[in-house]
């Protein structure tokens, strides 16, 4: 698919699922953000050490994030292919922890590495791996290693492709700036459910 048809194959999933969408994401920023936030005004309001407080609310977010990103990439993943989907899919896929866990950090050491060339090929290094979370979806016993190498051995030749589909959002992204964020419970959907789109075409292509 072009850029246009994933764009308008979002639309059509998303028609009827909107609210149930942002809800879903509101409960992800809210477990993996927001109480930690609030956390940190407690900690600090009733006199425990700044540092202490922030390192203890870094590690809660870190394991909320741990254990809800994938369920939040599956939500996405499940729209964009038009099946059923609930708020507890968000939560569905926490035996997925390990491999969740492993190939984050995989994957920031590999780019934090390209990174320390240049910022370009960190960037680039990126996009190779961004595929990798879908890829753990479809494939659940995948060795993390493994499922790095099939996003890859996906992107190659695609990482442009990606790189412009993001930026078309950009003019969106700004617009959001102007209405107080509102537009962003439009957007984030949309955008989400195109990048699934986008997955499935490569992983489609690749067959």
């Amino acid at each position: 698919m072009n850029r246009v048809e994933l764009k308008q194959k979002a639309k059509e999933s998303l028609k009827g699922n909107y609210g149930k969408y942002i809800g879903t994401y509101f409960i992800y920023a809210l477990l993996t953000g927001g109480i930690a936030t609030l956390l940190l005004t407690i900690f600090q309001g009733i006199g425990i050490e700044e540092n202490v407080a922030t390192l203890i609310v870094g590690i809660l977010e870190i394991v909320a994030a741990s254990l809800l990103t994938l369920g939040y990439v599956s939500f996405a993943l499940k729209i964009a292919r038009n099946q059923e989907v609930s708020y507890n899919e968000l939560f569905s896929k926490t035996s997925l922890w390990f491999t969740f866990i492993a190939v984050s950090l995989l994957i920031y050491i590999f780019t934090f590495l390209w990174a320390l060339l240049f910022i370009i090929p960190g960037i680039i290094a990126s996009y190779k791996y961004a595929m990798t979370y879908y890829i753990v979806l479809d494939n659940p016993d995948i060795d993390p290693l493994e499922a790095i190498r099939k996003s890859k051995e996906m992107m190659n030749g695609h990482k442009f492709e990606l790189f412009t589909l993001h930026l078309s959002f950009l003019g969106w992204a700004i617009l959001g700036v102007f209405t107080l964020g509102i537009l962003y419970f439009w957007l984030i959907p949309y955008i989400d459910v195109t990048i699934a789109n986008f997955y499935d075409s490569l992983k489609e292509s690749s067959k």
